[in-house]
């Protein structure tokens, strides 16, 4: 899992709220944009997801430290690893 940068995170989390608090017809567009690009940046399909993965992002790097980096798991492949497709910590 790639993580964002926590700043261009920050920045999107923050334009997607602002655009949300408007509730004019004239930022539909700007928000469907700002909610694409938190969907992207988290690797989600909707606000929802992205605004939990965010949650998720930030207790992590509270809990962790920011400046430390967070192991996650990924799967083995074919090439080179056990065939059952056995998940493996790295950092």
């Amino acid at each position: 899992m790639i993580v964002p940068n926590p700043a261009v995170l920050q920045q999107a989390v923050d334009r997607y709220l602002a655009l949300a608090a408007d509730g004019d017809m004239a930022v539909a567009v700007p928000l469907q944009n700002a909610a694409y690009t938190l969907c992207v940046l988290t690797g989600t399909r909707t606000v929802e997801e992205a605004m939990a993965a965010v949650r998720l992002l930030h207790s992590r790097a509270t809990v962790s430290g920011a400046s430390c980096r967070q192991p996650f798991a990924v799967s083995s492949g074919s090439s080179g690893g056990n065939a059952s497709g056995e998940r493996k910590l790295v950092s």
